[in-house]
């Protein structure tokens, strides 16, 4: 650990999606890891918050597969609305 100042445990929790995602940057996803390290109370809610978006991520690997009529619908509607901004 090093001379980084700590998160307390509401600060830690309220970024730990972002942690989880790989969304923060280097220094507040170092806060957060030496956070949960050391707190023997934010570790668990880290491990279902992860086991939680692995179980999601499983699902949606698993579900049934878009038609291919829609993705293309949707892909156009995105293009449009790119297209369309200033």
């Amino acid at each position: 650990m090093t001379d980084r100042p700590r998160l307390n445990c509401r600060e830690a929790v309220e970024q730990l999606w972002a942690y989880i995602d790989g969304e923060l940057p280097a220094g507040d996803a170092d806060r957060v890891h030496d956070h949960l390290e050391a707190c023997s109370a934010c570790s668990p809610q880290h491990d279902y918050q992860r086991a939680f978006r692995e179980f999601l991520k499983a699902q949606a690997r698993a579900g049934p597969a878009v038609p291919a009529d829609l993705r293309r619908r949707i892909f156009l509607r995105l293009l449009a609305e790119e297209e369309a901004r200033p």
